[in-house]
């Protein structure tokens, strides 16, 4: 859990499960991290990194066994980092390993 330090601007279609108002974006900080990599744009990923802050999310989308293919590879591409770092690689439900 970590504060934002703005509120991004993100399509609501990213949160489509969530009455609008309703996120808090402290409290479920890593959830807003995940579902935006795995359904938002590059920009809208941008905008999370510079709202929590690179470290920060680096560290979430890292450990996250909840990000989908998608979301691995804009995750891997955004930092740098290769897909066999993060946990969502030898979790995933997809044959990426093997």
């Amino acid at each position: 859990m970590k504060s934002p330090n703005y509120i991004p601007e993100i399509s609501p279609s990213v949160f489509w499960d969530v009455p609008k108002g309703a996120l808090d974006y402290t409290k479920y900080s890593d959830f807003v991290i995940c579902r935006v990599f795995n359904y938002g744009n590059f920009q809208e990923a941008a905008d999370v990194v510079v709202c929590y802050g690179k470290e920060y999310v680096k560290k979430v989308l890292l450990s996250s066994p909840d990000l989908n293919i998608f979301g691995l590879w804009q995750a891997s591409s955004f930092f740098g980092i290769p897909e066999t770092k993060f946990l969502c690689y030898t979790r995933g439900p997809w044959p990426l390993n093997s």
